[in-house]
């Protein structure tokens, strides 16, 4: 279920949340226990089919960056008025109103008077509902959610070549697994670890590039868009 349902009850899926947690394993780029508010913000329009309207189909983890990018597809609104559910909310804990300042971000839930319900990530190390006022609100973008049921993203978006090195463990790193031994590219040794990039990934996904027909340079190992959009790893 996509649109304002969709992504308010993938948010309320993840209430309790806490961290280190997957939805910071799943976000392309970054690692470790890094803030994930937005990350949050991301995962749950990825996950409910909201990328177009929410992210406008990339990832973001920097706030600012994000509330620019509303302002940036005019779907960006200052304070309070009119805010309602589904609303991307921003924040700034000093109370500047600059968006350039803002430090957090949350999911309108609903809006009962002078009171915005929220589910947000990231706070308290954890994801929780929250009661905000005006006080801290920067703004709001508006997302131009469709009523017209659409599928969310079936395939893991490409997550970028950074985000493939040793050591690295993420939940779509055991989904790519599955689908190179699937397509007969199976160089791993064991079938352990199947989260955690290592060595058998390398030489499995180099199998995979020179099945797509690359080689040399362009068969090392690394994943690169074109060969991962190929490979059709689900969604996680």
């Amino acid at each position: 279920m996509s649109g304002i349902d969709g992504m308010v009850r993938e948010a309320e899926k993840t209430l309790g949340l806490k961290e280190p947690n997957y939805i910071q394993d799943w976000y392309p780029g970054l690692s470790g226990n890094f803030a994930w508010c937005d990350a949050a913000v991301t995962y749950w329009a990825w996950h409910s089919g909201n990328q177009v309207v929410v992210t406008f189909g990339g990832h973001y983890a920097a706030t600012v960056a994000h509330a620019q990018a509303f302002q940036k597809h005019g779907k960006w609104h200052v304070d309070v008025a009119g805010i309602r559910r589904g609303d991307i909310v921003f924040f700034d804990w000093n109370k500047s109103n600059d968006i350039k300042r803002i430090d957090h971000v949350g999911l309108v839930t609903s809006v009962s008077g002078k009171s915005v319900h929220t589910i947000e990530g990231n706070v308290s190390d954890q994801c929780l509902r929250k009661v905000r006022d005006a006080s801290t609100i920067v703004g709001y973008g508006r997302p131009a959610y469709s009523d017209k049921p659409s599928k969310p993203s079936e395939y893991e978006p490409f997550p970028g070549a950074k985000f493939f090195v040793t050591g690295r463990k993420s939940p779509i790193i055991a989904a790519m697994h599955k689908r190179l031994v699937a397509e007969g590219c199976n160089h791993y040794k064991t079938q352990t670890n199947l989260d955690t990039w290592g060595s058998g990934d390398l030489a499995s996904y180099a199998a995979w590039q020179h099945k797509c027909g690359f080689s040399g340079k362009d068969a090392d190992g690394i994943p690169g868009e074109s060969t991962w959009n190929k490979l059709r790893v689900p969604n996680v």
